[in-house]
């Protein structure tokens, strides 16, 4: 069923055109449709148009069904949805001013669902969502009778919800079928085309320019009297000659009438190649470059967490990710100041992150900014600001009038590119686009030194870390490899279900966890001998009672 079609729909600001359909956009009962695009490309505007919010220049919008919209930005709840959804959403009876971002995210979900709506718009519906709402809204989603229509930069999201992309680029919206893992192999497809094209156009251009040359050069010759032949018997093939340079010249220009005719083909935009000089980092020889153990924090009467041990080998990439409250700032924050529980190599420099940015300076330029105790050389700064997508000439602006996505930017090239060995980065995709977070996750992938970072991304998660800090009702869990190695572990627990003992083996592991911790850094009454005989047992009871699962 047809819920709205475009016809030649434009939109400009002060004379700037900012989006421009050059086909109609048709949109269907069932449609999952993801929008995305840097920031600025005209994703919020083209939403506002299609949602009946904001008028368009030109061109017409027809609705076939009811409206229901997410647009957090400038807006109050209009009305509070019902005690259930209320419960289902965990929304708290309180004042709208008094709601966290996540809190106000949850109710304008939880309202707009209950309309029942046929076209749902949604404008970064997960940006304030931690991993557990984010996953909610996914089911929701995958059962709505309507259409969806969303902006997010949440790769995993969009992959888990949509079946059409949009990409707007250059105020042309571009559209490809599948998710975004999908619409991705396509974009790569078509660099592969642009490519062999590009390179097909350059050889056949320089094969006529060089024949054109070699022709040209011979007419040139043929000017000239050969020694060994006298005046008289050059005058009589004067005329001869002379017809043949015409023919040959006619040739010539013929090569070069074929060479403006040909269809220019630009060559497609390659990433700079990020490598960094292990020999700009400051070495951490230490076994460990940060060992926690048994670290508590208690929020007034909420005990955040409790009995934490863990172990940070150097070049370690570490994701602490939870429910929003869960503790996993404060845990960066103790980390950062050296708490008591805390032991941290003394060849430990350490870079943090926070979304206050107060590391950068509004009246320094990005470079100046990012190089200030700076190891690395103005050239591979300049790469990695490239990377970034700060265009050639862009790092030369002040950071005073740089977008928030942007100050992000630059505040993080700044951190890892400094004069660190570890960096602490809380939350550091947000605010980014979804093609600069893929530019970060290179850029963390390849950098050499040791990352802890708290993050409700999933495929940074699953690009970057190598271990998980995973915090669960005042517990943490320590976890050897990336998110989506925890997800199908986790999957595995739910198919075996139900089974007697569940609490009971979350309990051994998390005793095993502690001792991993204590085997790794004994305290002052720990006997090693002791510690790794109850490790043993407590590998012998887990796997009874994952056999007794099986």
């Amino acid at each position: 069923m047809l819920l709205l079609e475009t016809t030649d729909l434009e939109k400009s600001y002060q004379a700037k055109l900012i989006v421009q359909l050059k086909e109609p956009l048709l949109i269907h009962s069932g449609d999952r449709i993801g929008v995305v695009g840097q920031n600025g490309a005209g994703k919020s505007t083209l939403m506002h148009m299609l949602a009946g919010e904001e008028a368009a220049d030109k061109g017409e919008v027809h609705v076939y069904g009811k409206i229901a919209s997410v647009f957090q930005f400038g807006r109050e709840a209009e009305a509070l949805p019902s005690p259930k959804l209320q419960k289902k959403w965990g929304v708290n009876h309180k004042s709208y001013s008094s709601m966290s971002g996540g809190e106000k995210t949850r109710l304008f979900l939880a309202a707009a669902l209950e309309e029942e709506p046929d076209l749902l718009f949604m404008d970064e519906p997960t940006s304030h969502l931690d991993l557990d709402g984010i996953q909610q809204l996914e089911q929701e989603l995958s059962s709505f009778k309507g259409a969806v229509v969303v902006i997010s930069h949440d790769r995993a999201f969009l992959d888990k919800v949509c079946t059409k992309m949009i990409e707007i680029a250059d105020t042309v919206p571009s559209f490809y079928t599948g998710n975004f893992s999908s619409y991705q192999k396509q974009k790569e497809l078509n660099l592969t085309r642009q490519q062999f094209e590009y390179e097909a156009y350059t050889k056949e251009k320089q094969r006529l320019k060089e024949a054109a040359s070699a022709k040209t050069q011979k007419v040139k010759r043929m000017k000239k009297k050969p020694s060994r032949m006298s005046d008289s018997e050059a005058k009589l093939g004067k005329g001869k000659v002379k017809s043949k340079q015409a023919a040959m010249m006619k040739n010539v220009k013929a090569m070069e009438k074929r060479m403006e005719q040909l269809e220019k083909k630009e060559k497609p935009k390659e990433m700079e190649i990020v490598q960094f000089d292990i020999a700009k980092l400051s070495p951490v020889h230490a076994r460990f470059a940060l060992q926690v153990k048994d670290m508590e924090k208690t929020a007034g009467q909420r005990k955040l967490f409790q009995e934490v041990s863990f172990a940070v080998k150097p070049g370690m990439k570490v994701a602490l990710t939870g429910p929003n409250g869960c503790g996993k700032t404060t845990m960066i924050n103790m980390i950062l100041k050296g708490h008591s529980s805390v032991t941290a190599s003394r060849a430990l420099k350490i870079g943090y992150f926070h979304q206050n940015l107060e590391i950068v300076d509004g009246e320094r330029s990005i470079l100046e900014n990012v190089s200030e105790q700076s190891p690395y050389s103005k050239m591979f700064i300049r790469t990695v600001l490239a990377r970034m997508l700060f265009k050639r000439e862009d790092v030369h602006k002040k950071v005073k009038v740089l977008s928030g996505g942007e100050r992000v930017k630059t505040a993080l090239a700044k951190i890892f590119l400094g004069d660190f060995n570890l960096l602490l980065l809380d939350e550091p995709t947000n605010y980014l686009d979804i093609f600069t977070r893929e530019a970060l996750e290179h850029v963390l992938s390849v950098y050499p030194g040791t990352i802890l970072f708290a993050t409700h991304d999933r495929q940074l998660m699953n690009t970057v870390a190598d271990h998980l800090l995973i915090f669960r009702e005042g517990r943490c869990m320590f976890f050897k490899g990336n998110y989506a190695a925890f997800e199908q572990q986790h999957a595995k627990e739910i198919q075996q279900e139900p089974f007697t003992g569940q609490e009971e083996l979350l309990a051994l592991e998390l005793e095993r966890a502690d001792l991993i911790g204590r085997l790794s850094m004994p305290g002052k009454g720990d006997q090693k001998e002791v510690l790794e005989l109850r490790y043993q047992e407590l590998l012998k009871s887990i796997q009874q009672i994952k056999q007794h699962m099986n």
